[in-house]
């Protein structure tokens, strides 16, 4: 904890020679000089403890410039300006703490940092065994694509603007990113489908037939 001015104040009468030579409540040249040097050490000592704040990212202010310079933030897809203090710290922690590993979990957590909740699918081209009847038959250049599947109520918004270029811009060079929004909904739809086709197809002739009987 940082010492007060009257702390200084005191520590620096308690060095003095004593005699009245040397009094500050005699001697107005003595008193005035305690009252000039004791709030610049106040102000030094305060300004020590407020360093100990700036060798953390979670707690930088005054040098959240020079780690964002080390760690080359913001990036592409950070629109200058755009971010608080806050934002500009978490964008350095995010940095420090990234594992930078091409793994499904990672792009996850840089989509929920955009502020989107994506899936990942991954593919695989067709094989003789694995693939059954039903199954798309991918080609080759398959396996270096994947999709992020986001939510369809995000599409058009910045965060989902973010989702995509971090996504893309961390994505490894080789590989082939997509991004897919309402795929739950398209899901439910085709559902739909199948259930009125099957039910034209054939629980109503059944009912028909047995009218008929």
């Amino acid at each position: 904890m940082a010492m007060t001015e009257d702390d200084y104040r005191e520590g620096l009468r308690d060095l003095l020679p004593p005699g009245p030579a040397f009094d500050p409540e005699l001697q107005a040249d003595w008193a005035q000089l305690l009252a000039s040097l004791a709030p610049e050490l106040a102000r030094v000592d305060q300004a020590l403890d407020g360093l100990q704040l700036e060798m953390n990212p979670a707690t930088v202010s005054a040098l959240l410039t020079d780690w964002e310079d080390y760690l080359g933030l913001p990036d592409a897809c950070t629109v200058p300006g755009s971010q608080t203090l806050a934002q500009r710290r978490q964008a350095v922690l995010d940095k420090l703490t990234a594992s930078g590993a091409p793994q499904v979990a990672y792009y996850r957590r840089l989509a929920a940092q955009a502020g989107v909740t994506v899936t990942i699918e991954e593919f695989r081209p067709a094989r003789v065994g694995p693939t059954v009847t039903g199954d798309f038959l991918y080609g080759s250049g398959w396996s270096w694509a994947w999709l992020a599947s986001a939510p369809l109520d995000a599409y058009g918004t910045p965060e989902a603007a973010a989702m995509e270029c971090r996504l893309r811009l961390e994505a490894p060079e080789y590989t082939d990113v997509e991004i897919g929004f309402g795929r739950a909904e398209l899901e439910g739809i085709a559902a739909n489908i199948d259930q009125f086709f099957h039910a034209v197809h054939y629980v109503m002739p059944a009912a028909v037939a047995g009218l008929g009987d």
